[in-house]
């Protein structure tokens, strides 16, 4: 089998796959495309894997994973984006939308050891050692971790407040 009929038969089921997994259409197709593309980069690499079928499937399978994690981690920033106080006035809602819309720029672009850390101390009720055990980490090098993201989004946000 070549790299091309591969695709042509693995893309249709695992399009549908992928969807099933994600529940959106979009995030379905972007995960399947993703999968897909590292066949390729693999077959052109190291040439054909054992079972390319097992191959993509794991792989999108990880894809569909770490995008339902992200879509958690960042829920409720978006819905705190969107949420505005009834009593406040459109500058003050405006205001707080940019604000949320800032530290949800600097939190995506920070790595994503950091940012994981900083969401689960922040979003979740875990004590330090069970979210160092959720991270796989010690609990010390999770407050290491927190510490030093915290500093990292503060700066991020201070260049964007001398950018703004």
């Amino acid at each position: 089998m070549d790299l091309e009929s591969a695709l042509t038969e693995l893309a249709p089921n695992l399009l549908r796959f992928c969807t099933g997994l994600s529940g959106d259409p979009a995030e379905g197709e972007e995960v399947a495309q993703e999968a897909l593309a590292s066949l390729v980069r693999f077959w052109r690499r190291r040439g054909a894997p054992d079972s390319p079928k097992a191959f993509v499937y794991a792989v999108a399978r990880r894809q569909a994973f770490r995008a339902r994690w992200r879509r958690r981690l960042f829920a409720p920033l978006e819905a705190a984006e969107r949420r505005s106080d009834p009593g406040a006035g459109p500058e003050e809602s405006s205001g707080e939308r940019d604000r949320v819309r800032a530290v949800l720029r600097a939190l995506t672009d920070l790595p994503g050891r950091d940012r994981q850390a900083l969401l689960i101390s922040a979003l979740e009720e875990f004590s330090v050692e069970e979210a160092a055990r959720v991270l796989g980490i010690s609990a010390s090098a999770f407050k290491m971790r927190v510490h030093r993201a915290r500093a990292r989004l503060a700066l991020k946000l201070g260049e964007a407040d001398d950018a703004g």
